[in-house]
């Protein structure tokens, strides 16, 4: 019972156990025992008098009307408790509102900021001097994978690798277990439940005995999606049980040959992706691959699937030319990029890049109003992607 509760309980039995106080006189008697009382005697009152003649009976009509307030408070708190709620007073609900709309605007406002910042934000990662490329494949709460490129500065490798070209599995055990998933809105899903190691060039996961990725046919895909987009630069992995032995897996039986892996050269068409219906991502559709770089892009412009959706805008089309390394994408008509929102544009064409860079292509864009936008030089191929979704490495 908590202390409240046991207080009221208290009250109430304290109210109750009072003697009962009853008055027997009749009116008579009380009419003439005021007509008595020399308290209540008419005097002839002075002009300044009349103010302090009233102040007894109006403590006494105020004493009055504050018992009547106590005693049912008394007798039922909460009852009363629902009334004051009820009845807030217009100067203190309409302060409350008025504070609730200021955070309100003032939350909006930060939306906006937000989504300002978020507008000049890439979607594709490039080759810079002062930092290094750190790939994971992260879970969303749909059974798919995004793949996302982590930014590490250099100074910082060199510090924890005495390298500045560590493998990827060397950069996958060192800051997996950094990243904080959830904060990025994904799902928990890095470390591996293996233990990582590599021999010439191939990746080797030894999976504890309680793993889970066997449970379905989709936690099967969803580790080879997430291995994929992970584990760039190396050739194959390998899968094996925690003893070393080869590996026997519910959906697959005893798996004897290791997997190849297609890194930055995966021949993928990028979509849009909405993570938790709020922050967009480009990523391939559920690591569908395409034969040829003009299928690729062409395949951009539809919709694949409910999950993911196309940065191509319906009004808008292209031609693919492809001359050696360079492909040249030609709008059917004028693009004016200002037409549209930075986002969508920004996600049009490192969409194009990262697909065209799949396929270890570089891409040259052709017929678009502005000559040089952010940082894209359109008169000349553009620089190719080395990864998509930047973000960067922080430590926790």
């Amino acid at each position: 019972m908590t202390k409240k509760k046991w207080d009221e309980e208290k009250l109430n039995k304290t109210l109750r156990s009072m003697p009962t106080i009853e008055d027997r006189r009749s009116k008579e008697e009380i009419l003439e025992r005021l007509h008595n009382d020399s308290r209540l005697a008419e005097k002839q009152p002075e002009q300044r008098a009349s103010k302090v003649k009233w102040m007894p009976i109006i403590a006494a009509v105020a004493a009055v009307l504050l018992l009547t307030i106590l005693v049912p408070t008394f007798l039922n708190p909460n009852e009363h408790q629902t009334a004051m709620d009820r009845a807030v007073p217009k100067s203190e609900s309409d302060s409350t509102a008025i504070q609730n709309r200021a955070v309100q605007e003032s939350t909006e406002s930060a939306d906006t900021a937000m989504v300002e910042v978020n507008s000049t934000t890439h979607y594709a990662a490039y080759e810079t001097t002062g930092q290094l490329p750190f790939h994971l494949g992260l879970a969303t709460d749909q059974a798919t994978i995004v793949p996302i490129t982590f930014l590490v500065p250099k100074e910082q490798v060199l510090q924890d690798f005495q390298t500045a070209k560590p493998s990827a599995v060397e950069l996958y055990n060192k800051y997996a277990n950094e990243i904080d998933e959830e904060s990025l809105g994904f799902e928990e899903y890095h470390p591996y439940d293996a233990n990582i190691s590599s021999k010439n060039n191939r990746v080797v996961m030894k999976f504890r005995d309680d793993h889970s990725y066997d449970l379905s046919s989709a936690t099967l895909e969803m580790l080879n999606l997430s291995i994929q987009s992970t584990f760039y630069g190396m050739d194959e992995v390998e899968f094996l049980s925690e003893d070393g032995s080869p590996i026997e897996l519910d959906q697959v039986g005893i798996v004897t040959e290791p997997i190849s892996l297609y890194s930055a050269t995966s021949h993928q068409a990028y979509f849009r992706f909405i993570n938790n219906d709020t922050e967009s991502f480009l990523s391939s559709s559920f690591g569908q691959s395409f034969d040829t770089i003009e299928e690729a892009l062409h395949a951009m412009k539809r919709k694949p699937n409910d999950l993911y959706s196309s940065v191509v805008p319906e009004a808008v089309d292209f031609s693919v030319t492809v001359d050696q390394d360079v492909v040249r994408v030609k709008f059917t008509e004028l693009l004016d990029l200002e037409s549209m929102s930075t986002d969508d544009a920004m996600q049009l064409i490192e969409g194009i890049l990262l697909t065209a860079a799949s396929f270890d292509s570089q891409v040259l864009l052709d017929n678009i109003v502005q000559k040089q936008w952010n940082d894209f030089d359109f008169t000349q191929p553009l620089q190719k992607p080395i990864g998509p979704n930047p973000i960067q490495f922080t430590n926790n």
